[in-house]
């Protein structure tokens, strides 16, 4: 059968979206089928007139005459053109309760009306009116509807031809259906399987770029709110930005707030919105909008951007040189330059004036500064933002600390804060059972050291990481590789990486 993936066209003998995909579809991270349907609808005072010579098609209006012609149908079928003129086509009988009259009466062409031979009530005729005309039709005011199809027949008919069929007109439209699946799904024959969107990224905003392509870098998006107009991630919530361009926000459009209470969130545009100056706009989705358009609150799409990201943060010297030369970007090392030294500053860092300037510097430094981290995002998610934003790893891959206090016999390290940002910093997964050795801990607001951030190398039964009881200690992660901290002297500054 002929099917479509991200709407190129594919023929396979598979049903199963994981056959034909190689992706399981989960309440998570679903797909949307596309699926063409095909409805029929009957109009409600739209009528097609099937006779001898040919079909034509009247539009009706409400009146006491278009209520006679509706119940009267079955009779009508069967009548006769009992006489034809310049003017009319006129079919009869049928028998009325409609009072008659020898008034004139003014027709345009095409009108639909009831009329009367002779002026008897029991020979009611349907009359065609092929040009305008003035007429004593028998009956006041009877015109119904108006003929909008098929005209050309009504010079053909004669005396004699009949009216074989009376029918409300079926209208067939075709649409598009689009169904969120979360489970391993049969298909059908034509069905568009939708499993990811595809960005296009414009030059104008190079900063809110770069926080769009962070936010992406494992080829995800959350879908975090949701209305009529847009849709909402809010991972980077509370991010400051400078103000950059602003345009018109067309359905699909993708911005960033860059300032205000949302400033940081990523809105995707379901319809067109006007110009707003507090949100940059970074790009649109050209395929797969359908995603976002359909999924909920709480699910993620794969998502991809044309312009790729070049960022070489937290990666080797050699690993960043290769990523550059495949880029065609000219690669200059700085600080330790051996090829395992890591990537701790790129220049230019923004990924759109790195390749508008088709060259980058990176400075390495020696391994042992650089540390894996793991942090406790469902436990502790107050303090891991406070966290992320000390450490720079809420818009980088690569976070850094810079040492505090670093004293062997303290049997801990201690790295600087923001006690200012820390006065929001409520308790929260304090170590109650103890702290554990190589557990980062932040001084929360119950403090008078507030936002100071430690690490002990050893257990404690007493005392969390940064020195403080346990009821002033926030437990936010811990070091894989802690036992290289003892290392690292005061004044120096330390990297990290998320495993």
């Amino acid at each position: 059968m002929k099917l479509y993936v991200d709407s190129l066209p594919i023929e396979t003998q598979k049903s199963l979206i994981s056959e034909i995909t190689g992706i399981v579809p989960d309440l998570d991270r679903p797909v949307v089928i596309e699926r063409k349907v095909s409805r029929s609808k009957l109009m409600k005072n739209i009528y097609n007139i099937k006779t001898t010579k040919g079909t034509f098609t009247i539009e009706t209006f409400s009146n006491r005459f278009q209520e006679f012609f509706q119940d009267h149908l079955e009779d009508l079928m069967g009548m006769e053109v009992q006489w034809t003129d310049k003017n009319t086509v006129n079919f009869g009988f049928v028998n009325t309760q409609f009072e008659a009259t020898r008034k004139q009466f003014d027709y345009d062409k095409y009108t639909v009306l009831f009329g009367l031979s002779g002026f008897d009530k029991d020979l009611g005729i349907l009359t065609i009116s092929k040009r305008g005309h003035i007429s004593r039709n028998g009956i006041e005011k009877s015109a119904f509807g108006k003929v909008t199809k098929g005209r050309h027949i009504l010079e053909k008919i004669q005396t004699g031809d009949k009216i074989l069929e009376v029918g409300l007109e079926e209208v067939k439209s075709e649409f598009y259906d689009y169904s969120v699946i979360t489970s391993d799904d049969t298909v059908n024959d034509g069905d568009n399987i939708i499993t990811k969107a595809v960005v296009e990224l414009y030059e104008d905003c190079p900063f809110a770029t770069e926080h769009f392509l962070f936010l992406i870098r494992n080829g995800l998006m959350r879908i975090d709110e949701r209305n009529n107009s847009y849709c909402r991630n809010d991972e980077m919530k509370g991010i400051s930005l400078p103000r950059e361009k602003s345009n018109l926000r067309d359905k699909g459009s993708i911005s960033v707030r860059n300032t205000g209470k949302g400033k940081g969130s990523v809105f995707i545009y379901l319809i067109d919105a006007i110009e707003d100056e507090s949100h940059s706009v970074v790009g649109r989705i050209i395929n797969g909008l359908e995603l976002p358009m359909n999924i909920s609150p709480g699910q993620c799409f794969s998502i991809s951007s044309k312009t790729k990201r070049l960022n070489t943060l937290g990666i080797s010297q050699k690993e960043a040189e290769e990523i550059a030369k495949s880029m065609g970007i000219e690669h200059e090392r700085t600080g330790d330059t051996n090829d395992d030294a890591i990537v701790v500053i790129q220049n230019p860092e923004i990924s759109i004036e790195a390749q508008k300037a088709g060259k980058i510097s990176t400075e390495g430094v020696d391994p042992k500064f650089v540390f894996k981290i793991r942090l406790y995002e469902d436990k502790a998610p107050v303090s891991v933002k406070y966290f992320k934003t000390i450490s720079g790893m809420a818009t980088r891959q690569l976070g850094r600390l810079d040492v505090l206090i670093a004293h062997k016999d303290l049997d801990m390290i201690l790295f600087k804060g923001d006690p200012k940002m820390a006065g929001e910093l409520p308790p929260e997964n304090p170590p109650i059972e103890g702290t554990k050795k190589g557990r980062i801990g932040i001084t929360n607001m119950a403090s008078r050291q507030m936002g100071t951030i430690g690490v002990r190398f050893s257990d404690s039964e007493e005392y969390g990481p940064t020195g403080e009881d346990f009821y002033h200690t926030n437990c936010v992660g811990e070091f894989l590789n802690h036992d290289k901290l003892r290392d690292i002297e005061e004044g120096s500054t330390i990297y990290l990486l998320l495993e």
